[in-house]
């Protein structure tokens, strides 16, 4: 009796998957181009860094000092909920430009930031004054 089964030849199993070999070799890669896939991919820009840094300091300003009593931190809240509201696209760092950067839409994301809350009235703060753009 043969111990040779079929398909098996030097006890080394054999299939044909009707594929070549030469077609499941790899192309040759450089280690430049391996690193580049592996690691630009996670990596972030500068420009995406830092519009990331503005609108997180602003989500911070706007939760921290919504109930502030200083006039200073008043006027950090103010200045982000109006800069999250505004739809003025000439400053290079306004809310749409930086969330248009990072490939975040502008206004599903100043919903989930205000949600239903309202600002609280200017009235409620007799030390904040604001101070018009010329």
């Amino acid at each position: 009796m043969s111990t040779r089964a079929a398909g098996h030849s030097g006890g080394v199993p054999q299939m044909w998957s009707g594929v070549s070999d030469e077609g499941l070799v790899p192309d040759a890669a450089l280690p430049s181009q391996f690193a580049d896939i592996w690691h630009r991919t996670r990596a972030i820009s500068p420009e995406r860094a830092l519009a990331l840094a503005v609108l997180q300091e602003a989500v911070v300003d706007l939760e921290k000092y919504r109930f502030a009593k200083r006039r200073r931190q008043q006027r950090m809240f103010w200045e982000a909920y109006e800069w999250i509201v505004s739809n003025d696209r000439r400053w290079p760092f306004s809310y749409i430009n930086l969330c248009e950067l990072i490939g975040m839409d502008a206004d599903s994301a100043r919903k989930r930031l205000l949600g239903e809350m309202a600002p609280p009235r200017r009235e409620e703060f007799p030390t904040y004054q604001m101070v018009e753009a010329a």
